[in-house]
């Protein structure tokens, strides 16, 4: 699955994974990245990859539900469990030109990922390795390649997000408490 996560194909974006069968009729339990799995409502279609296929197999997307953090979904052409048990641990795709329209103020987490953070007083704090959803709020894992430093996405510390940097003012104390060393 690690390959997976990582998939960096130019025509898709990577929004969880399968993980499991649910019923006899070719649903599947679908594991949203974001935390959001009510947003899976949105895409006409999702493509699943994986760990050794040649690339995305696209599915219309017959019919989906939310079940706890978790989207039930219903994929055109996958109609009993047994074709189901088949994309158990597969990524789930979207196809990019699929997604919606943001707003100024909102961003995907790809577009930030790989992108310097440095502080209002120019300290540089290293690049975003990782992004995550606690449930409060998103986080950002920055690493310089000595330490990480977990960084929450709110308007109070992020003062810019921009092409090539993203503007942090860190209340005090707060880069000391969210930081590990890499090992």
């Amino acid at each position: 699955m690690i390959a997976q996560r990582g998939y960096a194909g130019k025509d898709y974006v990577l929004i969880g994974e399968i993980t499991r069968v649910h019923g006899l009729h070719g649903e599947l339990k679908m594991r949203p990245y974001s935390g959001q799995p009510e947003n899976i409502r949105g895409y006409a279609r999702l493509a699943l990859l994986g760990p050794t296929g040649p690339g995305p197999e696209l599915f219309p997307l017959s019919g989906m539900r939310v079940q706890g953090g978790t989207a039930i979904v219903r994929l055109k052409g996958i109609n009993d469990r047994r074709q189901a048990e088949a994309c158990v641990g597969r990524a789930v795709l979207v196809p990019r030109h699929d997604l919606p329209p943001l707003d100024d103020d909102e961003f995907y987490w790809r577009e930030i990922e790989g992108r310097m953070v440095v502080c209002t007083n120019g300290r540089n704090l290293g690049t975003v390795t990782e992004l995550f959803s606690n449930g409060a709020q998103d986080i950002m894992v920055v690493s310089d390649g000595d330490e990480e430093r977990l960084i929450p996405i709110v308007g109070d510390i992020v003062v810019a997000i921009g092409e090539d940097a993203i503007v942090i003012d860190p209340p005090p104390g707060l880069l000391e408490i969210n930081r590990s060393s890499v090992e």
